[in-house]
């Protein structure tokens, strides 16, 4: 089996040694599998390790059935146990910490549906450590599919994350090339359009990524989250998010939605809420220091993946030919940003007046408030627009952002550092 590198494993390296349990959870195919299977490989070389996982129903039947046997069969002769596909056990959160408080075992594992882990982890309060896996970054993505320019084109992202680390790297247009950018942009292109699945990103043809694309579909979105969580009609739950991914990037209104798919406004909330518990969507909410003045309430949508949105809508047109080259730039920023590779922050916000002005995404550094805002295209004067000059005046936030298509660059206003950033590195 091919192990690709995953940025989310240096992040959870510093917990082997606790006894905690480690969670790793996750949309379906996003390599939760691979990950568990990568530090099971590392650990069993100085440990006692057994891995299970829960699709094998004679397994889950004990666990759930018989959890003494199930401790007397598999946690007195091992040292490590993980177990995948987590979700699947009923009373999970009781009967894992009965093994964890009755035992020396310590436990990995892993699940697609948060709704599931969060339940058990309700029984698991200061026993488990929770870690989000994502379909690959343009960085991984990039070290997959091209390493040799990625070795190439790395300082670019170290200088994005030196720099949103509060440190002042030398910023420079270090790419020369106009071919070798044209290469790093037709590879972020073909990123945005097909995501960042594993599988999708291993394809060698257009054809094969929506193929499998159309799978993770039918066989997640229709089949595993409408039966898991006994929703609605697979229709429905496809039509929902089918008018989600139109509205990519754009305020909600649970009201319209409802109208609009012929779904009653409480199960339009509570089917969102399941997509965003599944790893689909995500809603964001808006800044505000004033309410008088300020948006409050309605939320965005994003999807946490542009292959998997753009599949729900049958869209992989190339850029050029689509309006919606703007949604998915802001979309992969705002899946850039909750990653938090490059900003260490676990909140992610919009800012947006009654007058309409609007920045794209707050953020959060250690106390700091960092406004992003996402422009995929060349900028000839570097200088801050309308709103985002707006958000600086009221906040005067250390730091504030602006992607471009390709350059580097910076500028003073007031007290504020405001930065250029090219779109692919800021990830």
């Amino acid at each position: 089996m091919n192990y690709y590198p995953r940025k989310l494993l240096s992040k959870i390296e510093p917990f082997y040694k606790l006894r905690e349990i480690i969670a790793i959870v996750g949309a379906r195919q996003v390599g939760k599998t691979t990950l568990l299977k990568i530090i099971f490989d590392h650990l069993s070389k100085k440990h006692k390790c057994l891995f299970l996982t829960f699709e094998n129903r004679s397994d889950l039947e004990i666990f759930d059935t018989d959890i003494e046997n199930f401790k007397k069969l598999y946690c007195l002769d091992y040292e490590i146990i993980f177990i995948d596909e987590f979700q699947y056990a009923k009373d999970a959160g009781q009967k894992l910490k009965y093994l964890y408080d009755t035992t020396k075992v310590k436990f990995f594992i892993s699940g697609s549906a948060s709704l599931q882990i969060k339940e058990a982890g309700k029984y698991l309060v200061g026993r488990v450590f929770t870690f989000d896996l994502h379909s690959f970054s343009f960085e991984e993505y990039l070290e997959v599919t091209n390493p040799a320019l990625y070795h190439i084109v790395k300082k670019g992202f170290n200088i994005v994350k030196n720099l949103l680390a509060g440190n002042e790297p030398k910023i420079t247009n270090f790419i020369k090339s106009e071919a070798l950018n044209a290469k790093l942009t037709n590879l972020f292109e073909q990123y945005l359009i097909f995501g960042g699945y594993p599988r999708v990103v291993t394809s060698k043809t257009d054809d094969e990524r929506k193929q499998v694309l159309a799978s993770i579909i039918d066989n997640y979105l229709l089949r595993d989250i409408s039966s898991l969580l006994h929703l609605a009609t697979e229709n429905q739950l496809l039509n929902l998010s089918r008018f989600l991914s139109l509205q990519t990037g754009n305020l909600i209104s649970y009201t319209e939605l409802s109208t609009t798919i012929g779904m009653p406004y409480k199960e339009v909330k509570n089917h969102i809420k399941i997509l965003e518990q599944t790893f689909v969507v995500n809603l964001v909410y808006p800044y505000f220091g004033n309410r008088r003045t300020e948006l409050v309430k309605n939320p965005k949508v994003y999807f946490l993946d542009n292959g998997f949105r753009n599949k729900v809508i049958d869209n992989f047109s190339s850029l050029s030919d689509r309006s919606d080259m703007g949604a998915l730039a802001e979309n992969f920023i705002f899946n850039s940003l909750i990653r938090g590779n490059i900003i260490d922050s676990n909140k992610v916000n919009f800012w947006r007046t009654k007058s309409q002005a609007e920045v794209d995404f707050i953020v959060f550094r250690e106390g700091e408030i960092i406004p992003v805002e996402v422009k995929y295209a060349p900028i000839n004067q570097k200088v801050a627009g309308k709103s985002l000059f707006s958000f600086i005046n009221k906040y005067s936030p250390k730091t504030a952002v602006i992607t471009t298509n390709k350059e580097f660059g910076a500028r003073q206003i007031k007290n504020t550092n405001l930065y250029f950033i090219p779109i692919f590195f800021l990830d």
